[in-house]
């Protein structure tokens, strides 16, 4: 999971290159994502199923009194159930289910892209305790968002299909008839938040990032509701929808509050043994994320080894000097998890 930016070991004025990026989905390989036959692909796991892209690049100066950074990111979360895929996966198949079948349907997903800058810093408050803050204000690229709710069915004894279904879809490049003009980019304002704890060799911290809004003005949006009792099955073998389905368009300015997604974190350090590290990631709308991590000098390296536990993720890092590489996979050969991370620290004379 992507995190702000910690830079140690500063000197008066450093300057820092960050790129990395942080992708994870639990039901489709990663490589199969906007294929043709992406939905015939989908292997569900039961229950919610999670899908996240966080990818970001940043240029930042830090000197004593805080850091400015410029940054280029993108972030995508959904939440999808299980019902919600394997509909999918059934009605991209073609053909009836071998039996009565009920899906329940729920979908929440919201993405951003932009480009802005920010600023932060750290403050020492005493007895072994530290915190730091940080804002950026975005010019947004694009703000999409998907909400769909409700229950499906088919009947083998009759052959019929029914489905209840409510959709809200926002987003800066949809488009309806008799349209208005919709704002060229967006605006958004999100801050970070943290504090750390260190006694002896234990070490506590959290933190909070992406607390904020997105606005945009003349966003298009799109209500539906879905209600059908189909019970006809074209030549083809694809259930031919006759539903009846209400919707309206809207032109509103866009608002979307973001909650936090806050790292939980305790740490152990040893001179011979290196530094362990145990944390939980909280995404909203999803829930816990817990991961375990070590670090420990070899000479000039530092290498370290990590896990992330939902993503079922291993994690490698190599450090010298003013680089760090961090990479990470779940080593499958169809790859659902993946992330890689590079820091380039240059200090100034």
């Amino acid at each position: 999971m992507a995190t702000g930016l910690v830079v140690t070991g500063a000197s008066a004025a450093d300057w820092t290159l960050t790129v990395q990026t942080d992708r994870h989905l639990d039901a489709l390989a990663l490589g199969h994502l906007g294929d043709d036959a992406a939905w015939s692909r989908l292997r569900p796991r039961p229950g919610r199923n999670l899908g996240y892209f966080f990818d970001e690049v940043r240029l930042t100066r830090q000197t004593e009194g805080g850091h400015w950074s410029l940054l280029a990111r993108q972030r995508a979360v959904a939440v999808v159930s299980e019902g919600a895929l394997d509909l999918a996966r059934s009605v991209d198949a073609g053909g009836d289910p071998a039996g009565d079948r009920r899906w329940s349907v729920a979908l929440d997903y919201l993405g951003f892209s932009g480009v802005g800058v920010e600023f932060g810093r750290g403050l020492d408050l005493g007895g072994g305790w530290r915190g730091d803050a940080a804002c950026q204000g975005l010019q947004l690229q694009r703000l999409s968002a998907r909400q769909a709710h409700g229950e499906a069915a088919y009947q083998a004894a009759t052959a019929s299909y029914s489905a209840a279904l409510t959709s809200r879809e926002a987003d800066s490049r949809l488009t309806f008839p008799y349209q208005a003009a919709v704002a060229g980019h967006g605006l958004g304002l999100l801050c970070r938040a943290g504090v750390q704890w260190q006694g002896g060799p234990w070490t506590v911290a959290v933190e909070g990032r992406d607390a904020g809004v997105l606005m945009w003005d003349g966003l298009p949006q799109q209500d539906a509701v879905l209600s059908t009792d189909q019970q006809r099955v074209g030549a083809d073998g694809f259930v031919t929808y006759q539903p009846l389905v209400q919707g309206r368009n809207t032109q509103s300015p866009g608002r979307r509050t973001l909650a936090p997604i806050s790292t939980w974190s305790v740490g152990w350090s040893g001179s011979s043994l290196g530094r362990f590290r145990a944390d939980v990631v909280w995404l909203p709308g999803w829930g816990a994320l817990p991961g375990a991590s070590w670090e420990r000098g070899f000479g000039d390296w530092q290498l370290g080894l990590g896990w992330r536990v939902h993503e079922r993720r291993a994690e490698a890092s190599v450090a010298r000097g003013g680089w760090r590489l961090a990479l990470s996979s779940d080593g499958r050969g169809q790859t659902r998890s993946t992330g890689w991370r590079l820091d380039w620290r240059v200090a100034s004379p």
